[in-house]
């Protein structure tokens, strides 16, 4: 009888561990199911089969990335710099292998027109001391990025010369969209009237971008 009570309890406690393992191994593989999946995911917004698009989003990211001091002139032309180095990968990557000859000379005159704007910007932010403060005003700026991003399609067909159009077009606007929430808060003229020329300069782009997708349909 003695013997019995024994057996049973050893049986019970063999059969409680095996549960406990399963449970635990169970646990395991969900764990690192949800990690790939959330992983998996992150890829496939990080990465296209598009040179453009991987360009856009590289740059977009930069963005976000950027910390705020609260000083919307400083804010303005650092994130000004950024966004511009996307217009100028995405212009080299189009002189390099676009096709079209008005496309490609536009890639080529933005190579040079927004380089000067950029280090013009660059050397605005070197030498000017921020003063730091609430974020709130700087971070209206970004809207005009995040709206790009939720627009943009990660799996766009055709050629470079349609990618440019498309993407660059996109690109102008929310540059124009950033220059115009931050004319109303400006206090330094050089930046202003460099604001001003974005939003000239490239609404008169981003017509031939589009009237060129027009006439170009995939």
């Amino acid at each position: 009888m003695q013997a019995n009570v024994k057996w049973s309890a050893w049986i019970c406690g063999l059969v409680i561990a095996f549960t406990a393992c399963n449970q635990s191994a169970s646990k395991t593989e969900t764990a690192a199911t949800n990690k790939t999946e959330d992983h998996s995911g992150h890829n496939m917004e990080a990465s296209s089969n598009n040179k453009m698009v991987d360009l856009m989003h590289q740059n977009m990211m930069a963005m976000q990335e950027m910390k705020m001091t609260g000083d919307v002139d400083h804010d303005f032309a650092q994130m000004m710099a950024t966004h511009l180095d996307g217009a100028l990968a995405m212009a080299q990557e189009e002189a390099d292998n676009g096709k079209d000859t008005m496309l490609v000379n536009m890639a080529k005159r933005t190579l040079t027109a927004q380089k000067e704007e950029q280090d013009r910007l660059k050397s605005f932010t070197d030498s000017h001391e921020p003063v730091t403060k609430d974020t709130a005003s700087s971070m209206k700026l970004m809207q005009p990025m995040k709206a790009m991003m939720a627009g943009m399609d990660h799996n766009m067909k055709g050629t470079t010369d349609h990618h440019f159009a498309s993407l660059m077009s996109m690109h102008h606007q929310s540059g124009i969209d950033m220059a115009k929430a931050y004319l109303p808060q400006a206090k330094i003229p050089e930046l202003k009237t460099m604001a001003q020329k974005i939003i000239d300069d490239q609404q008169k782009e981003k017509q031939q971008l589009d009237s060129w997708l027009q006439e170009q349909p995939q």
